[in-house]
This record gives C-alpha cells, sequence and structure tokens, in this order.
C-alpha cells in the first residue's frame, strides 16, 4: 500500500506538471512576452522542480530535527521574507513587495516559507515531546516562530499567502500535541492580524466591496469559461475568455481556461488528480513512525491539496479572489519549485517510513544525512 502511494503521487504530480506546461503554452500568447515564453520558462522550472524533489527525496527527514538544521532552517526564512524590502534586490509590483529579484526571474519567499514552517514545526514538535504542554514550550515559542514570518508576510501584504500559513501553523500544532485552547488563541490572534490589516487597506477593501455586490470582472469573466466550455468544452485552445476578457489567465485562473477548453471533463480529471495526491499523502502520514514523519507528511499533503482547493474556489467564485496560485499548473517558478519541494519531502517520509518497515534497525538516525 505505501509503494502504490509513493508510485501514485510521483505519477499524479509529474502529469499535472506536463499539463499544466501544455495549458500554459497557449494561455499565455496574448500576454506579450512571446508565444512559447512562459512555456519555456515553465518547463524549465519543472527540470529543476524535479531535482529539488530528488534532493529532498534523498534526506532522511529525522535530520530537519536537529537544532543546528531546525534554527537554520527558519533564520532563512525569516532573511527570505526581510530581503523583498531591500532596495535593489526585492521587487515590488502593484504596491506589494513579494519578490525577490535574481535576475532573468524573481523568486516569492512565502511560497517556500509556507513549506518549511511545517519542517521547523514538526521537528520541533518532536524534539520537545511530553514538554510542549507546558506553557512557554507549547505556547511561547510556537507563537515565536509563527508570528515573525507572518507579521513580514502581512508587511509585504500578501494576505492570501497570510491565510494559507496560518491555517498551515495551526493545523501542524494541533496534530502535534498544543492543545485546543492554545491553537484556538494563536489562530484568533493571526485572525485578528490580518482582519485588521484588511481593514485598513483600502484597495483589499475595494475588492471585498465588490464581492458582496458580485462586481468582481474577473471571477465573473471565470464563470463565463466555465458556462463556455461546458461538458467537452469548445476546443483546445479555442476559448476566448483567456483571449481578451480574462487577465492573468496563465497564473492564477488557469482552472478556468482548463474548464473552457477542456469542459468538465478536464476539470473532474484535475480534481481527481488532487485526490490522489490527497490518498497517496494521507497514507504516508498514517504509516510514518514517529509524530515527526506524521506532521511532515500531513503537513506538505495539505499545502499541495488545500491550496488547489481554495484556488478552484476562487475560480469558480465560492471565495473572493486572492492571490493563490495552482500548484503544478498556474505559471511561476516559486510555486512550482515549492511544490515539488513539498513533493519531495513528502515521498521522502515516505520512503524513510518504507524501509523502517523493512528494517526496524532503520529507526535510528545515522550520523549520515543522505541515505539511499
Amino acid at each position: 500500500m505505501l509503494k502504490l502511494a509513493l508510485r501514485t503521487i510521483m505519477i499524479v504530480t509529474f502529469a499535472l506538471a506536463v499539463f499544466g506546461v501544455m495549458v500554459i503554452s497557449y494561455a499565455s500568447k496574448s500576454q506579450g512576452l512571446g508565444p512559447y515564453h512562459y512555456c519555456i520558462m515553465q518547463s524549465a522550472f519543472l527540470v529543476l522542480g524535479i531535482v529539488l524533489a530528488t534532493f529532498f527525496y534523498f534526506i532522511d527527514y529525522r535530520f530537519y530535527r536537529r537544532p543546528a538544521v531546525m534554527w537554520t532552517l527558519f533564520a532563512l526564512m525569516v532573511c527570505a521574507l526581510v530581503a523583498v524590502f531591500v532596495p535593489g534586490l526585492g521587487r515590488a509590483a502593484k504596491g506589494a513587495h513579494r519578490w525577490i529579484n535574481l535576475g532573468p526571474f524573481s523568486l516569492q519567499p512565502i511560497e517556500f516559507v509556507k513549506l518549511f514552517i511545517i519542517v521547523v514545526l514538526s521537528a520541533y514538535l518532536e524534539v520537545q515531546g511530553g514538554l510542549i504542554r507546558r506553557f512557554g514550550r507549547g505556547f511561547v515559542v510556537p507563537m515565536a516562530l509563527v508570528a515573525v514570518p507572518l507579521m513580514l508576510t502581512l508587511a509585504q501584504p500578501d494576505f492570501g499567502g497570510s491565510f494559507v500559513y496560518c491555517a498551515l501553523c495551526g493545523l501542524t500544532l494541533l496534530l502535534g500535541g498544543v492543545s485546543i485552547r492554545r491553537c484556538l488563541l494563536l489562530g484568533a490572534i493571526g485572525v485578528a492580524a490580518i482582519g485588521i490589516l484588511v481593514a485598513l487597506n483600502p484597495n483589499r477593501m475595494a475588492r471585498l466591496r465588490k464581492e458582496a455586490n458580485d462586481e468582481n470582472d474577473q471571477a465573473l469573466q471565470s464563470e463565463i469559461a466555465f458556462r463556455n466550455g461546458g461538458l467537452r468544452g469548445v476546443g483546445i485552445g479555442q476559448g476566448m475568455q483567456k483571449e481578451y476578457y480574462l487577465p492573468e489567465c496563465h497564473t492564477d485562473f488557469i482552472f478556468a481556461v482548463v474548464a473552457e477548453d477542456m469542459g468538465l471533463v478536464a476539470t473532474g480529471g484535475v480534481w481527481l488528480a488532487y485526490l490522489l495526491l490527497l490518498g497517496g499523502g494521507a497514507t504516508i502520514a498514517f504509516r510514518a513512525k514517529d509524530k515527526q514523519g506524521t506532521l511532515l507528511a500531513f503537513g506538505a499533503t495539505m499545502l499541495l491539496c488545500a491550496q488547489g482547493a481554495a484556488n478552484m474556489a476562487v475560480v469558480t467564485h465560492l471565495f473572493p479572489t486572492k492571490g493563490l496560485a495552482l500548484p503544478f499548473l498556474s505559471y511561476g517558478g516559486s510555486c512550482l519549485l515549492a511544490s515539488f519541494s513539498a513533493v519531495g519531502i513528502l515521498l521522502g517520509v515516505g520512503r524513510v517510513t518504507l524501509n523502517q518497515e523493512i528494517d526496524p534497525e532503520a529507526n535510528t538516525l545515522k550520523p549520515v544525512s543522505f541515505t539511499v
């Protein structure tokens, strides 16, 4: 069963990524940078993503519980989030500071922070064990670990990324043994902070008013794409919404392009792929031999599947419009690389668990962290 889960995850993620490149190849032709610019870039990110997934796959996840590794990862997250505000290094767009300029492309740190905060929290909760019930170790330290990146993300501002970040942290802490009362308090603080900053941001309040009055043009155009597509779609590349009416359709709203061109058959296939990914990740989480493995597998799976579900809910106008990418399908190097990194970590947990079932002595972490 575990081997089947590992194979399913590998096949599904690769198929989704290749399908995403295909859709991007024609969905982005109206964006003004040449007909195949985004397709070539996404293909390059796909290759790099596979390399990253392989790298994380061969790391024994118990390596992350070493204090030096854990705190180094946390420091790197904070530094990356601070770097977006550094003149000449950070890049701003539409009033938001969310990117680090790396020459030919830009890196969005929050995509990796959402993954590595799970790595840090799972390692911390494993190391603390029963001490997590104490106020200092079960509330103060986790609150600091969660709050510092959250405040930096809200300062960008990135409310969509902050919401996903808070949800992942809350679920990880709850499953890791932190009391429900403390998790609720942490959640209330996060929601209050996001709510206050949204209320103080005129652009976000204007978006919410449009949502309340059903005046969100992008969401309405996405609904038209779904109606046009129907059951079988209008034909690959034949949809009109991507040409004139649906802006940035190759990123956050790529699911609408799939719906118009290939219909309910294709969108149902995408849903099925994420359900298979969810099932495979849940299998690895339940079979893991320690708390850290369970939390890592659960967190990586939820990062991919919950964000995917949230994106599709936005595109179908069930949720307010937010800048959330659809993992593996949406154009964007940061999201694709972070998604493949999550898959590598998830498969790595499965690999170690499988080795432990075959050889119980493998439960002891050896000095060498990279094992086959």
